[in-house]
C-alpha cells in the first residue's frame, strides 16, 4: 500500500543513497535501480548494548556470530536499532568478531523516559534505560520557563537523531513527576511502551454509530437461545471501575442419561467489523486489551462494550458452542451456532463464592434458586473437567496473591494461574480451556487458516538453576531425560512445589515464580502449523486458539471470523454433484473431508490477511508482557522504598562470589546483599554457597533469611539489602 506521507519517497531517496554510500547497495540503471553489493565485511543487526558503553549487533542469520561494537564505533546508532555492520577484526574462539556501524536501517527508539538534567546551555534528558548511550537535548530554546525543573521525569519525542556533529533532539511530551511518590508508575509504563491511553476523535465517533438495537436482518440465520438460562461470570463487578466487560456467556443443562449440554456463547463483535472499520483499525494498532494494575488500557472504546457485551438483559448477537458432555467431562459431540441469547445475570467471582457457600447452608428440603443451581452444577462439571484434563497430562499453578485474575485462561507465562480463594476462577478456567480447544481444532480439521498460540518446552539447562534450587531445599527433583523436559517432569515438579509441606514452608509462592521465569514466551503462529507444536504451558501437544475474548484480543476477534468464513461461505461438498455431504456445524465430517472447504480466493485472500497481521499481533503480545511486568516491579519498589529499614523474611534464590540474591516475602520482589556488607567475617564462594573462612558460618542457595531494605533505585528497579544474622552452621561443622 502507498504511503500517505508526502515526505516519503524523499526520505526513501535519502535512505537508498545512505546505505548505497555505506557501500551495502549498489546503483545501476536509469531510472536508479538498486541491489545487495557482495561484500562479506557487511552484516546487518540489531542493537544490544550494555550501560558500560558497548554494544553487539546480534545477527539474524541461524549460527551467526554476533558482533562487538565499541562505543565510539556506534556512529549515532541506539540501542534496538538495526544498523549494518562493518566487520573490522575477524572473530576467534576466544573473542566475537568486531565492527563498526555503518548506517542505521530502522531506529528502534521513537519516544523515550528520561530524567531532566540543567545545563548551561538549558535542560537536557537523561534517558532512564541506561543502555541508551546519550544525552537528548530540547528543542525548546529555554525551557525553564515552561515549568521544567531539574530531575523531572519526562516523556519525550525524539525530533532528531544524532547527525554528524549534532547531537540528538527531542520535545517534551509529558511531564511524569518527580518519583514514585508522585503515583506515576502507570503514565511511566504507558510512555515508555509507547501505549495509547486515549480514543482518537474517530474512532470514538465509530463506535457511537453501532446500532443500539437489533434489526430483523441482523437476527437472520441465527438460532435463538433467548430462552435459555445464561449467566456472565468476570472477576469484577460491572459496577466497578476496573469492571470487565461480559465476553462469554455460560448454560448448562442436564440431559438424559447422565450427560449434559454446556452452552458457551462468545459475544460476536466480528459481525459489526471488517478490516477497515476505524474500530478494527484502532484493534489492529492496539492488538489486546492491556491491564496495568488500577488502570486499563482497553481494546475497544466503552460505548462498543455497552453495545456488543453480553449484558444482563440485553439481546445480543453470539456464537454458541453446544458441547454434549458425559459424567467423565468427555466430549461426546459439539454444536457451533450463530445464535442470538439474553443473559440473565452477571456476577463477580466474589459474588459467585457467596452465592456457593449460601446454597451450601441450605435444609435439604428448601428449594434452590436457579442460578444457585446452575452455579453448583457448573461447579461440579468443572471439577471433573479439571481432574480429566490432569489426567491426560495437563497441570495448573496457584495464582500468586501478587497477581489479579483478569483472565480466566492461560496467564501471560503460559500456564494456568488458579486463585485457591476463588472457585469462580477456576471454574471459568476449564470451561474456557474447553471452548478455545474444541473451537481451534474444529478449524484445524476443517483447514481453515486461524490464529494459535505455542509454547515450546523449557530447555533442560533454562530449568538447572530451578531445579538446584528446589534440590537445596531437600525436595528431590530431577529430569527423566538430563537434556529434555517432558510434561511428566512439569506435572510433577507443579505437584512437589505446592506439597503441603511446602506450602507450610512459605516457599512455594518463590518456587512458582522461580519456575515461570524458565519458560519460554508464548508465540502467535498461522494454523495449520507446517510444523507439530504444542502449547507446553497448557499441557497441550496441539497449538491453542483463542476465541472467547473478542472484545479483549483481536487475535480472537478474528478467530471467530474464520469460523464464521467456514460455516457461511465454506463447501459442505466436494462439488455441487457430489453426494457426500457434511455438517460444518459440528465434527461428523472429520476424516471426511478431503477438499479445501474455503473457496480458493476466499481462502488465499484470508490467509493473506492473517499472514499481514501476525506480526503486529506478536509484536503487541510481547510488549504487553512487558509492560505490565515492568509495571510490577515499579510496584514492588515503589512498596519497599516505602519500607526502608524495615526487615522481611526471603528465600535466598542465586547465590554468585560478589554475593546473594534474596527473593522478599510477600512481594516477591528480587534483592542483592553484596559480600562487602557481611562484615563480621570474610566470605568465600563455595559450590552455591557463601561460607566465611574463620566462624565457618554460611549463606547456602535455598535458604531463609531475615532482611533489611537498605535501598531502593525505583527507576532502575535495584534492590539492595542486609541480611540479618549470622547464617547457619557450615555443613561440615553439621
Amino acid at each position: 500500500m502507498p504511503s500517505s506521507d508526502p515526505e516519503a519517497p524523499e526520505m526513501l531517496e535519502i535512505a537508498l543513497d545512505g546505505l548505497v554510500r555505506a557501500g551495502f547497495l549498489e546503483q545501476t540503471g536509469d531510472p536508479p535501480r538498486y541491489r545487495r553489493k557482495p561484500d562479506e565485511s557487511l552484516v546487518v543487526g540489531r542493537l544490544r548494548c550494555s550501560s558500560k558503553g558497548f554494544c553487539f549487533a546480534v545477527r539474524d542469520e541461524p549460527g551467526a556470530e554476533d558482533v562487538y561494537i565499541h562505543g565510539s564505533n556506534l556512529s549515532g546508532a541506539w540501542n534496538g536499532d538495526q544498523v549494518v555492520v562493518r566487520i573490522t577484526k575477524p572473530g576467534n574462539r576466544r573473542r566475537s568478531p568486531e565492527g563498526e556501524v555503518v548506517a542505521v536501517v530502522e531506529r528502534a527508539n521513537r519516544t523515550l523516559v528520561g530524567r531532566l538534567k540543567q545545563t548551561e546551555e538549558g535542560f537536557r534528558v537523561v534517558p532512564l534505560d541506561d543502555r541508551l548511550l546519550f544525552e537528548l537535548a530540547l528543542s525548546e530554546p529555554r525551557p525553564s520557563a515552561s515549568g521544567l525543573a531539574e530531575g523531572q521525569v519526562a516523556y519525550v519525542e525524539v525530533e532528531r537523531y544524532p547527525l554528524g556533529d549534532l547531537p540528538p533532539l527531542g520535545r517534551v511530551r509529558k511531564i511524569l513527576g518527580h518519583g514514585p511518590e508522585a503515583s506515576i508508575d502507570v503514565d511511566l509504563v504507558c510512555c515508555k511502551y509507547d501505549l495509547p491511553q486515549e480514543f482518537p476523535p474517530a474512532v470514538l465517533e465509530a463506535a457511537a454509530t453501532l446500532p443500539k438495537k437489533l434489526s430483523r436482518s441482523d437476527q437472520k440465520g441465527r438460532r435463538d437461545l433467548r430462552d435459555w438460562f445464561c449467566i456472565t461470570l468476570e472477576p469484577l463487578d460491572l459496577q466497578h471501575p476496573h469492571g470487565l466487560e461480559p465476553n462469554v456467556a455460560v448454560s448448562l443443562q442436564r440431559q438424559e442419561e447422565d450427560s449434559w449440554l454446556l452452552g458457551i456463547h462468545i459475544a460476536d463483535v466480528a459481525y459489526w467489523l471488517d478490516p477497515d472499520h476505524p474500530l478494527e483499525q484502532e484493534a489492529q494498532r492496539r492488538t489486546a486489551t492491556v491491564y496495568l494494575d488500577s488502570a486499563v488500557l482497553p481494546l475497544f472504546p466503552p460505548e462498543v462494550h455497552n453495545r456488543l457485551a453480553l449484558l444482563p438483559h440485553q439481546e445480543r448477537l453470539a456464537y454458541s458452542l453446544l458441547l454434549t458432555l458425559d459424567a467423565e467431562g468427555a466430549v461426546r459431540s459439539f454444536e457451533i451456532h450463530p445464535s442470538l441469547v439474553r443473559t440473565r445475570a452477571h456476577l463477580s467471582y466474589g459474588q459467585v463464592q457467596a452465592l456457593l457457600a449460601t446454597a451450601a447452608d441450605l435444609d435439604p428440603d428448601e428449594k434452590v434458586p436457579e442460578l444457585m443451581v446452575l452455579l453448583q452444577n457448573l461447579l461440579r462439571l468443572s471439577q471433573v473437567l479439571r481432574v480429566r484434563r490432569h489426567q491426560a497430562g495437563g497441570f495448573d499453578l496457584p495464582l500468586l496473591d501478587l497477581l489479579t485474575p483478569y483472565s480466566a485462561d492461560e496467564s501471560g507465562y503460559g500456564p494456568l494461574l488458579i486463585s485457591d480463594r476463588l472457585g469462580a476462577h477456576a471454574l471459568m478456567t476449564e470451561v474456557l480451556l474447553l471452548a478455545n480447544q474444541t473451537l481451534g481444532h474444529h478449524l484445524r480439521q476443517l483447514g481453515i487458516p486461524s490464529l494459535a498460540r505455542v509454547q515450546p518446552p523449557p530447555t533442560a539447562e533454562a530449568l538447572q538453576n530451578f531445579l538446584r534450587l528446589a534440590n537445596a531445599m531437600k525436595l528431590d527433583l530431577h529430569l527423566q531425560d538430563p537434556e529434555a523436559v517432558s510434561l511428566a517432569d512439569w506435572q510433577r515438579i507443579c505437584v512437589r512445589i505446592t506439597a503441603p509441606d511446602v506450602l507450610a514452608s512459605g516457599n512455594s509462592p518463590a518456587l512458582v515464580a522461580q519456575l515461570l521465569s524458565t519458560l519460554p514466551p508464548v508465540e502467535y503462529r498461522l494454523q495449520p502449523l507446517q510444523e507439530p507444536l504444542g502449547h507446553f504451558g497448557l499441557g497441550l501437544l496441539e497449538p491453542y486458539a483463542t476465541f472467547t475474548a473478542p472484545l479483549r484480543r483481536y487475535a480472537d476477534l478474528l478467530n471467530l471470523r474464520a469460523l464464521d468464513l467456514a460455516l457461511r461461505k465454506g463447501r459442505n461438498r466436494r462439488s455441487p454433484r457430489s453426494k457426500t455431504v457434511v455438517d460444518l456445524h459440528g465434527p461428523s465430517g472429520y476424516g471426511h473431508i478431503d477438499w479445501q472447504v474455503l473457496p480458493p480466493k476466499v481462502h488465499e485472500e484470508w490467509q493473506a490477511f492473517l499472514q499481514a497481521q501476525l506480526p503486529k499481533i506478536q509484536a503487541g503480545y510481547q510488549l504487553h508482557q512487558q509492560a505490565e511486568r515492568e509495571l510490577m516491579g515499579l510496584k514492588r519498589c515503589e512498596f519497599l522504598q516505602k519500607h526502608l529499614g524495615e526487615t522481611f523474611p526471603g528465600l535466598i534464590v542465586s547465590v554468585q562470589n560478589y554475593g546473594f540474591f534474596v527473593l522478599v516475602d510477600p512481594i516477591l520482589a528480587e534483592g542483592l546483599v553484596r559480600v562487602s556488607t557481611l562484615k563480621n567475617d570474610w566470605y568465600e564462594y563455595r559450590k552455591q554457597a557463601l561460607v566465611g573462612r574463620k566462624t565457618r558460618r554460611q549463606f547456602r542457595l535455598g535458604d531463609r533469611v531475615e532482611v533489611q531494605v537498605k535501598n531502593v533505585d525505583y527507576y532502575r528497579q535495584q534492590i539492595d539489602l542486609a541480611v540479618i544474622g549470622e547464617g547457619r552452621p557450615s555443613e561440615e561443622e553439621e
